[in-house]
C-alpha cells in the first residue's frame, strides 16, 4: 500500500535546569542505545521492525533520536498498544516520527530550530524556559555517540494538526498550526492512524 505522508511540526520544549558539558562517545548509536537499560524497550522495538539494522550501517550522516524511556512505554494505553505496537509496520512508522537523519544536540537549538525526520514528517524544536506547547519533555538530553545524539522523552510522540486538538482554543491553532503531544488518550491513536493513511 503507498502511503502519502503529510509535513508535520511538534513543539518540544527542553529544560535545563544546569549546565551540561557534551562529552564525546566511542560508541556508535546502536551501541549506546543497546547499553541503556532505561531504553530497553525502544532498542527491542528498533529490533523489531528492523530500524536497528538502519541505525548498525555506516551512513554519510548523522542521526538525531527521540528515544522514549522504558516508563513510556509502560504507561500508553491499551490502544496504542494493541493497533500500533502490536504491529511492527505501524511500529516503524511510529518510531520513525522519533529520528532525525541529522546531528543536533541542545547547544545547537537556539530558541528555534525546524528539522525532517524521517518519516518525511516537519518538526520544530524550541528550547525555551517560557513556551508551552503541548506536554512534550526531555527528561534526559545529549547522550553522544560517535555518529549520533540521543535525547530521551518522557512519552511516546503525537504530531498533529491542531485543528485536531480541542485543548487548543483557535487563537493559538492558528498561530501554531501543527502541534504535538505524547500519546496518551485512545482519540490520539485514532488521530495517528488516520493521519498515517490520509492521502
Amino acid at each position: 500500500m503507498s502511503i502519502k505522508y503529510k509535513y508535520f511540526t511538534f513543539f518540544l520544549l527542553f529544560y535545563f535546569l544546569t549546565p551540561l558539558s557534551i562529552k564525546p562517545s566511542e560508541k556508535n548509536i546502536y551501541e549506546l542505545i543497546s547499553q541503556d537499560k532505561n531504553l530497553s524497550i525502544f532498542f527491542n522495538y528498533l529490533k523489531n521492525t528492523g530500524l536497528d539494522v538502519v541505525l548498525k550501517q555506516k551512513s554519510p550522516w548523522n542521526w538525531t533520536i527521540f528515544a522514549p524511556s522504558n516508563e513510556a512505554f509502560k504507561t500508553v494505553p491499551k490502544k496504542l498498544k494493541n493497533e500500533i505496537l502490536s504491529n511492527d509496520f505501524l511500529s516503524q512508522n511510529l518510531l520513525m516520527d522519533h529520528i532525525l537523519a541529522k546531528y543536533k544536540t541542545s547547544e545547537e537549538i537556539e530558541e528555534f530550530s525546524k528539522e525532517v525526520t524521517i518519516s518525511n514528517k516537519s518538526i520544530e524544536l524550541y528550547n525555551s524556559s517560557d513556551l508551552f506547547v503541548k506536554d512534550m519533555i526531555v527528561t534526559e538530553k545529549d547522550l553522544i555517540a560517535e555518529d549520533g545524539v540521543v535525547h530521551v522523552v518522557n512519552c511516546i510522540m503525537f504530531v498533529q494538526p491542531s485543528i485536531q486538538d480541542s485543548r487548543l482554543d483557535k487563537e493559538v491553532a492558528k498561530k501554531f498550526p501543527i502541534t504535538s503531544c505524547c500519546m496518551r488518550k485512545d482519540n490520539e491513536v485514532i488521530l495517528w492512524l488516520s493521519n498515517l493513511y490520509k492521502k
